[in-house]
């Protein structure tokens, strides 16, 4: 094992330091023949990626990739679309819900051509966000460099403060499924119990350490998702009121409600990063017809519709989920709620991978000695203390929906936007901003949305919490 160890990393050594030219010459004859059509409908890298990574281990096919995609874009922020819809008015919240949509998938591929851009810049084979943040900062204006360290431990402490919210969430809503079905059956049980009794079985699938490993539980969850979003359509549907009783626009104050829920629906950036670097051919993540753009224009268009009949049917009294609209006594929604639980425990270690992959092998495995049997097994304590701390959370702090609509806003609105606004200036800065500054107004752009998106989640969760704080009393 270990001989084979060095011999691949020597391997990849030797990729990153081979001479571009002689990089070109040792690929398939098919790759270079059809160098324009893998640039033009790929990425950047396309020429680059075999070589670059020879030896990448449990990697995922495009439709393994694309499945774990519209898996990771849908969860429980979707339920809550139809009240966004009803925040915004249906007109404006059909073309707004795309028009998001498509400025947080273009910022994720202005930020995934930037890191692309580094690497051959830096001849690197992969670079995580941390590391694309302070290399940026590096190529950028002197007075960002002292900046490039604070910045990139920064993203990392956001990344993992997201993905593990996220999780401390998911136990939340499946514990609460969980109790409305067991005192609707069973037994009356106290909301804490249910979450300390999925700390076994969370753990379990937690200890899947490969992405590729996690594809049949996410496949059971997207047929899950797909199910109860079904039956959910068939009462949408069911005795739609005339559309000229609800609002095509509300008051512009109520936008910026609309606006944190759609960011906090749709981006999922964690795990999008980690996906593109476990795909077998990664130079298919990007481009027009990038497994990117196939699975987000799916997950975009299904949030446009499934919040606009979810507001259309329920108008005023559309609830902050639209579980909580379907009649309760009813075998159905009660089905719902159980399949969703399910979906979003096998949800869990996909979310929780990109927390996990922060901090073992971004900070604690470098510092080990190589010593598999023994590094595995702290990696394998990490996962099970990171299961345990986020049922603690979640049982200190059972609304804790509450407060990640804070964190997971702020966290969103600097990962999604500002910071690659960030790295893109810096990127660039060398090379200039093209005619009329034009990528520099893009990149600024992203500032200034990322901005009124941290405000927004800010107005949003204080006011949410203002609300609510009382009634946990």
């Amino acid at each position: 094992m270990q001989p084979q160890r060095k011999l691949r990393g020597r391997r990849q050594r030797l990729a990153i330091r081979m001479d571009p030219e002689l990089k070109r010459k040792l690929l398939p004859f098919h790759l270079r023949a059809l160098g324009v059509v893998e640039r033009s409908l790929g990425s950047p890298l396309a020429y680059e990626a075999q070589v670059l990574r020879p030896d990448v281990e449990h990697t995922m096919t495009d439709l393994e990739t694309f499945i774990n995609l519209v898996k990771c874009a849908f969860g429980t922020g979707c339920l809550a679309m139809p009240r966004a819809f009803y925040n915004a008015g249906w007109a404006v919240g059909l073309i707004a819900t795309v028009l998001i949509g498509f400025i947080v998938v273009y910022a994720m591929h202005v930020l995934l051509n930037d890191i692309q851009r580094l690497c051959r810049r830096h001849r690197m084979a992969v670079l995580s966000y941390r590391e694309t943040m302070e290399l940026a900062l590096l190529d950028g204006p002197k007075w960002l460099h002292s900046m490039s360290q604070p910045l990139g431990y920064l993203v990392d402490i956001l990344m993992c403060a997201y993905h593990f919210g996220v999780d401390c969430v998911y136990i939340v809503f499946i514990a609460k499924n969980l109790k409305f079905l067991g005192d609707l059956y069973l037994h009356s049980l106290d909301l804490r119990l249910y979450m300390a009794l999925l700390t076994l079985p969370l753990m379990l699938t937690f200890l899947v350490r490969n992405l590729k490993y996690l594809l049949p539980f996410t496949v059971i969850s997207n047929i899950l998702i797909v199910g109860s979003f079904g039956i959910i359509l068939c009462y949408l549907l069911q005795d739609l009121p005339s559309l000229k009783q609800l609002q095509a626009t509300q008051h512009w104050t109520q936008f910026p409600l609309f606006f944190g829920t759609v960011l906090f629906a749709i981006e999922s950036l964690g795990v999008m990063l980690a996906l593109q670097r476990s795909m077998r051919h990664p130079e298919n993540f990007l481009g027009c017809c990038g497994v990117l753009n196939r699975a987000m224009i799916f997950v975009i268009l299904f949030y446009a519709v499934f919040g606009f009949f979810g507001y259309w049917h329920y108008g005023t009294e559309t609830a902050n989920s639209i579980l909580h609209n379907l009649p309760a006594n009813e075998i159905l929604p009660q089905c719902v709620m159980g399949m969703f639980a399910l979906a979003m425990f096998f949800s869990y270690a996909l979310q929780g991978y990109v927390t996990v992959d922060i901090i073992w092998r971004g900070y604690m495995q470098p510092r080990l000695e190589e010593n598999v049997v023994s590094g595995r097994a702290v990696e394998y304590l990490v996962r099970c203390a990171l299961v345990i701390a986020s049922v603690l959370v979640a049982i200190g702090y059972p609304d804790f929906g509450l407060l990640l609509s804070f964190v997971g806003s702020f966290c969103l609105a600097q990962l999604g936007l500002i910071f690659p606004g960030i790295v893109n200036m810096c990127v660039l800065y060398s090379k200039g901003y093209g005619c009329g500054r034009i990528l520099l107004w893009r990149s600024l752009f992203f500032l200034v949305l990322g901005f009124c998106g941290g405000i927004t989640g800010t107005v949003i969760s204080l006011r949410e919490l203002n609300e609510g704080y009382p009634k946990m009393r």
